[in-house]
């Protein structure tokens, strides 16, 4: 009767044990092993990239620095945080398979993305832009069909989803990357690089050009690109806790410093 006994407890504790662990929330991670896991990029500029020092910044990454702050004080414990570099062709997969807490970057939020992960709320807006020299400006017709003309643009994005097809008799010109569109732009090749605004003022700074020798078209983006923080599915009160950092004085604090058009490295009207 006795081995009848432990053996049913041990099948209890077994069948019990899983879920136990199933239901754990990133909360709970968190706080029981004393680290939080982030995901960042290195090839986002100025939301996740390196510095001239090899050292890991960004917007993105200021951001994430804020909410393992908060996070410290709410759990009123030290938590280590470890950044894992995320990239355009794994940023999804790493949330999905909690190899990450939180991955935050140049992703747009969209309705097909929130099937996989969940997203924090808006914490900046840009859209896509057209970048040209400012002595091509005057010449680059945006109400006009742009028929003919060189335009660079990166393939498996949102605004390769959209722009194309508004503008279908330009003469697309496929690129891996905003570096190489930006040095395409410059040696003439194109005429163009197509993007989210933001993110091409950033390559421009990055490749040591000066903002003002260029200019976005229109001023007003042609798309709504609405960056979010992404974290696993059904993560409510993970999902809360960010949410109210994001609509935080320290964020707004964030923008200014790393926006601002008067005094910033990289100078951005975040559109409204």
């Amino acid at each position: 009767m006795k081995k009848r006994v432990i053996t049913l407890f041990s099948l209890i504790f077994l069948v019990f044990l899983p879920i136990k662990a199933w239901s754990e929330t990133i909360l709970d991670k968190i706080e029981r092993t004393g680290e939080m896991t982030v995901g960042a990029r290195k090839d986002a500029i100025p939301f996740g990239y390196e510095d001239q020092q090899g050292q890991w910044t960004g917007y993105s990454v200021d951001l994430i620095r804020i909410i393992h702050q908060e996070l410290q004080k709410n759990l009123k414990k030290s938590i280590k945080l470890t950044f894992k570099e995320a990239t355009i062709d794994n940023r999804f997969n790493i949330v999905q398979d909690n190899t990450v807490d939180l991955m935050c970057g140049a992703t747009t939020i969209t309705q097909e993305r929130l099937k996989k992960v969940d997203f924090s709320l808006p914490f900046f807006m840009t859209g896509a832009q057209f970048l040209v020299k400012l002595k091509d400006s005057e010449t680059f017709d945006i109400n006009g069909t742009l028929a003919e003309i060189p335009i660079a643009f990166i393939p498996g994005t949102t605004t390769q989803e959209i722009i194309p097809q508004i503008y279908p008799f330009a003469e697309w010109k496929i690129v891996k990357s905003r570096r190489e569109g930006v040095k395409k732009l410059k040696k003439g090749e194109v005429q163009a690089v197509v993007s989210d605004g933001i993110l091409l003022v950033g390559e421009i700074v990055q490749q040591g050009h000066k903002p003002r020798d260029f200019t976005l078209t229109p001023r007003q983006p042609i798309t709504t690109e609405l960056y979010g923080c992404m974290l696993p599915k059904n993560n409510r009160d993970w999902k809360e806790f960010i949410d109210n950092i994001i609509v935080g004085r320290k964020t707004l604090e964030l923008q200014d410093k790393w926006f601002n058009v008067n005094r910033s490295k990289f100078p951005y009207i975040i559109h409204n």
